[in-house]
Formats: structure tokens, C-alpha cells, sequence
């Protein structure tokens, strides 16, 4: 007997970008953004295993170059999940539109897009049940971030920009999206028309995207188009934008080549050739708006909001890095202290983590503090609020505060550091105190 073969729902593609926001974290002495350690296992593991929950099978990874080699180690060596993942990679300069393009011939079904920085205890099947019932062009997931608790918040500053989001109460199509970073914060304007057709819509500026997109397949050839356009073209900034638009603007959809990739999409397949038909714009309209009646978009967008009760962090930016592994070290079920047995008078809190062979010298205290794996922590060291990753060295009477100190990094005897950034390798030398300050060895390109 022939069976036929069984067609995946989704495809997932995890963008494993750089990481601009968490400098010097990501840089070639350290690790990937996708690699950084939350609660000690690599950021990108919770994004396989969210993917893995939602029954998805066959993952693409998109990696840079600069940071491919690590992460192709980690997916081929270290990886224990039952996800068949590929690894695809893409030059330094690609924005995240461009590297989706870049891979558009093995795309075959609607798929998942989500970034390697996103975590969250959202149900996989929530939010796809969404996309499922409703069917439309994209669905988005949306959060309100958690107030900040305190703590570093990293001497590179990055800008947030104000992003203000309009979703219909009563559908929750997502109808209205302003991503500029110029724009006043306290103002903003809408169409008319726009409000007529949806009277009750929410505008918000606390949400932000978190980069979780489900998109039907024929918006991977709009990508390309948006792709050929631009410079470094973007999801968030482009395409997102570019399909809220077109469900009210005819002449947009048009011009921008989103009629077009409808409607081929629609013809390939016979059941919908009539309502591709219906849906052809040989006549110029007369104005961007058309009444009800006159002009049906073939773009619909959702909006998922995650409720507040459901945690849901981007590790995008040095702060909120450290938000995250302070959220999942309080709620992880790991062994906070495996070598307590062999730590005489030294205090490890409740609300800190350590990882395995890290030695801790006497008369030392953790607090509020991930620790990773293979440290040695000398002795009368105080460390608070701060994030220790593998194979670092502190020596005798550090004190520590508010730091992110990155992997094999040494620091001597008797120094301060209070809201730093230590980057890999970077030796601090002794009795150094430093203050909000980037410690980093600088490399020759």
C-alpha cells in the first residue's frame, strides 16, 4: 500500500543574529547571543524546546558568520532535543528580511519565525491555535515587559523606541503599527477610514514585539520583494508594518507587490483561483481608502497578547539579560548549589544558582547571582546582583556588584567592580575598581 507523504503544518526558523544591545557579551572573545547562558544552558534551548512543544519537526537556524562556527558546534555536538535542524549561514550585514530571502527556496509551508533571544512560559499551542482558527496572513505575539527589579544596566546604552500598537477590540486584528524611532512619544495619527472600519481598537505604547511571528507562505516571496528594495531590510520594521498597512491601503498593496503575491498564491492553487479573481486590481483605484464593499484586502493581521500572568522576556539588550536569568533563576528546578557539601563558611542565597565544579573559597557569600560551571571564586569574595559565566577566575577579596563577568575572564586580588560588563578572556588586573565601565581586550580587524 502507497501512503502519501504527511506535509508539516509549520516550519520554524530561529533568527540567531548578533546581538547589537549585548556588546561585550557577543563579542568573538564570548559567545553568540545564542549561546549566552540563561540559568546556565544556551539561550537558544529554550526556543527549541518551545518549538519542540508545539509539535514542530524540521527547524532552520539562521546564524552569522562571525558567530556560525560555535553555534553549529552546539547544534551538531551538544544538542539533545529531537527537533531535525539546519543550519543556515548568512553574511555579517543581513537584516533579518534579507536572510529570510536567503533561504526562501526552502521554505514549502507557512512557518514560525522567532528570535533566538525570545523566552517565554507561553503555550506553544495558544498561540498557534490562534493562527490556525482565524488564518490569517500573520500572527504576532505581543507583551507587556515585567518592571525592572534592579540591577545592571549595562554601561552601552540602547535606545527604546517607542513603539505604538492598535489592535481591534473585538477580533484582535492588529491594524495599526508605528515603528518610528523619531517620532514624538506623545503623538500620533490615524486614518479616518481606518477608524471607521474598526470604531473600538486599543492603542498601546507598553507592548512590544516580541519577535514571534507565524506567516502563511506566500509572505516569504513578499520578503524577497521587500528584501530587493532595501538596505538591511527587517521583519519588525518593514514587512510587519508593510501588511497592517495593506489591509487598509490599496494603493500600497498594489505598489509594494502584496496584491500580487495573494494572487499568485491563490492561483497555484485551484480551490481559491475564483477568489484570486475576485481579488484582481486592473482598475487603478481613485484613493488609498475604498469604502466597505468597493475593495476587500487579501491581508488580514493578528495580534496575540500575552497575559501578564504569563512570563514572556527578550534577552536583546544587557538589561534585559539580566532581567531574564533573574526571572529563570527563581523559578528553575536545578540544584541551586551542587558542591554545598565541600563550601565551608561561605553563603550561598536562596535566589542564586551555581553551577557544577565551581569551587567557592571560604568566608565568600553569593547573593542574587548566577554562577556558572568550572569557577574557581577565591576566598572573602562578595558577589551580588551579577551573572559569572564558565571557567572564570576570582581571586581573594573581589568584590562584585551588578557585573556581568564573561567566560575565562580573571579577576585579581582585592578589586571592585560595581556595574560593569567584564568581556571574555579580559584579565582585571589587581586592585582595580571600576565603575560602570565596558572591560574588554579591543581586537585589530
Amino acid at each position: 500500500m502507497l501512503y502519501r507523504k504527511r506535509v508539516p503544518e509549520f516550519q520554524a526558523i530561529v533568527m540567531a543574529g548578533y546581538g547589537n544591545g549585548l556588546y561585550p557579551l557577543t563579542e568573538e572573545n564570548n559567545m553568540p547571543k545564542a549561546l549566552l547562558p540563561v540559568v546556565n544552558q544556551p539561550m537558544i534551548s529554550y526556543q527549541l524546546a518551545w518549538l519542540e512543544d508545539s509539535g514542530v519537526s524540521d527547524v532552520i537556524v539562521v546564524s552569522l558568520t562571525s558567530g556560525s562556527k560555535n553555534l553549529g558546534h552546539y547544534l551538531d555536538r551538544v544538542y539533545e532535543g529531537q527537533l531535525h535542524i539546519t543550519l543556515e549561514v548568512v553574511d555579517d550585514n543581513t537584516g533579518t528580511a534579507d536572510a529570510l530571502t536567503l533561504i526562501k527556496d526552502k521554505i514549502k509551508t507557512d512557518f514560525i519565525v522567532i528570535s533566538c533571544d525570545l523566552l517565554t512560559a507561553l503555550i506553544p499551542h495558544q498561540f498557534l491555535d490562534m493562527h490556525r482558527s482565524e488564518d490569517p496572513s500573520v500572527t504576532a505575539l505581543f507583551f507587556e515587559p515585567n518592571k525592572s527589579e534592579g540591577g545592571p544596566s549595562g554601561s552601552s546604552k540602547v535606545k527604546e523606541v517607542t513603539q505604538y500598537v492598535g489592535i481591534d477590540a473585538s477580533n484582535s486584528q492588529l491594524v495599526y503599527l508605528n515603528n518610528s524611532d523619531d517620532m514624538d512619544s506623545d503623538e500620533f495619527s490615524l486614518r479616518i477610514s481606518l477608524l471607521d472600519k474598526h470604531p473600538v481598537t486599543n492603542i498601546s505604547r507598553l507592548l512590544q514585539d516580541a519577535h514571534l511571528y507565524v506567516f502563511k507562505r506566500w509572505v516569504i516571496d513578499l520578503i524577497s520583494e521587500v528584501s530587493a528594495k532595501r538596505t538591511m531590510a527587517s521583519i519588525k520594521e518593514h514587512v510587519l508594518p508593510l501588511l497592517v498597512k495593506s489591509q487598509h491601503q490599496r494603493t500600497l498593496a498594489d505598489r509594494e507587490g502584496v496584491t500580487k503575491a495573494v494572487e499568485a498564491a491563490m492561483a497555484a492553487n485551484p480551490s481559491t483561483q475564483k477568489l484570486a479573481l475576485g481579488l484582481s486590481t486592473t482598475q487603478p483605484p481613485e484613493s488609498d481608502d475604498v469604502e466597505d464593499g468597493e475593495w476587500k484586502s487579501p491581508v488580514t493581521c493578528k495580534a496575540f497578547v500575552l497575559p501578564k500572568e504569563i512570563y514572556c522576556g527578550r534577552a536583546n539588550t544587557i538589561p534585559n539579560y539580566f532581567e531574564v536569568n533573574r526571572h529563570y533563576t527563581k523559578v528553575t528546578d536545578k540544584v541551586r548549589n551542587p558542591g554545598a557539601t565541600n563550601q565551608v563558611q561561605t553563603q550561598v542565597g536562596a535566589d542564586s544558582l551555581i553551577g557544577d565544579d565551581t569551587k567557592i573559597g571560604d568566608r565568600s557569600s553569593v547573593k542574587k547571582s548566577t554562577i556558572g560551571s568550572h569557577i574557581t571564586i577565591g576566598k572573602n569574595v562578595k558577589i551580588v546582583n551579577s551573572i559569572i559565566m564558565d571557567h572564570a577566575i576570582i581571586e581573594d577579596n573581589v568584590k562584585i556588584e551588578g557585573c556581568i563577568i564573561c567566560s575565562s575572564s580573571k579577576v585579581c586580588e582585592k578589586s571592585t567592580l560595581k556595574d560593569c560588563e567584564v568581556g571574555g578572556g579580559f584579565r582585571v588586573e589587581k586592585d582595580t575598581t571600576a565603575r560602570n565601565e565596558q572591560l574588554v581586550d579591543f581586537q585589530e580587524q
